[in-house]
Order: structure tokens, then C-alpha cells, then sequence
């Protein structure tokens, strides 16, 4: 039921975002029109971002986001109980006891299956594990999502 809620955004979100591609590039933007066409987006533009994204999973990410993540996260650079995502996808992260990882996908997945499995520092271990709650899918939505708030 939430995921036809969520496929209905996520078409009209996309929807909305090539009209706004079509007409930016009509516009003497410096996007390619080509950017335009079905299937090739900005963001995976080397020159619009480093972290190439799938649209439709991003708005897909960003209602489940809304929906269960914000209470603890920010997407603005504010720390709340958990750290912000705002800069996090690509970022080195200190974790306690010491030692580092880099935010990609595989450690994204990993704090929200298992969270306990690392923690970041000068955050409480209390993050809850949504391995159960979500499919993998809905995992990797979440993580695309992520990966624009750099």
C-alpha cells in the first residue's frame, strides 16, 4: 500500500523533473539537452555530481525518509540523535573506540540493517534495526536518496 503511495510521487516527481530539464535546456543552461531524454539524468552527468542516482528511487528514499528517518536525522548539516545526512555519502566517518569507514553504499546498508555494528562518534548506540522493517529495495532507495544530500 505505502509503496503504490510511494510509485505514484515517485512518477510525478519524475515526471516534474524532466519537464524542468526540458525546459532548462531550452533555456541556454549549461545541462545538455540530451540530459532530457528518459533514462539520462543530471545528477549522473559527471559534471552535475560525482554520485551518479536513479530519480525514481530518490523520491522513493526521500517519502521513506520522511516517513521514518527524520525524527532522528537531518538533511540540513544539523546533528539530531543520529548524525546529519546532509555531505554524508562519500564522507570519511569517526566512529567510536577509533578507526574510520567511508559512507558508501556498503556501510550505509550495513547501519541500517545492523546499526550497532559501527557507531559513529559521539552518537548514543540507538539507532533501532530496520532490516526487518524494509526490503532491501526500500534499503537502497534510502541510500540513493542519501547520496543527494551532498
Amino acid at each position: 500500500m505505502i509503496r503504490r503511495g510511494v510509485s505514484i510521487l515517485a512518477v510525478a516527481g519524475v515526471a516534474t523533473l524532466a519537464l524542468f530539464s526540458a525546459q532548462a535546456g531550452g533555456q541556454g543552461s549549461s545541462t545538455p539537452a540530451a540530459s532530457a531524454t528518459p533514462g539520462a539524468t543530471p545528477a549522473a552527468s559527471p559534471a552535475a555530481s560525482p554520485v551518479a542516482v536513479d530519480e525514481l528511487r530518490v523520491v522513493e528514499g526521500k517519502a521513506l525518509a520522511q516517513s521514518l528517518c527524520i525524527t532522528c536525522h537531518t538533511v540540513d548539516g544539523r546533528p539530531l540523535v543520529g548524525p546529519t545526512w546532509q555531505g554524508l555519502y562519500g564522507s570519511t566517518v569517526e566512529l567510536e573506540g577509533g578507526g574510520t569507514v567511508t559512507a558508501d553504499d556498503a556501510y550505509l546498508h550495513e547501519s541500517i540493517v545492523d546499526p550497532m555494528a559501527k557507531i559513529v562518534k559521539g552518537y548514543p548506540p540507538a539507532m533501532a534495526p530496520y532490516g526487518t522493517l524494509l526490503t532491501d529495495e526500500q534499503i537502497q532507495d534510502i541510500i540513493e536518496y542519501i547520496k543527494t544530500l551532498q
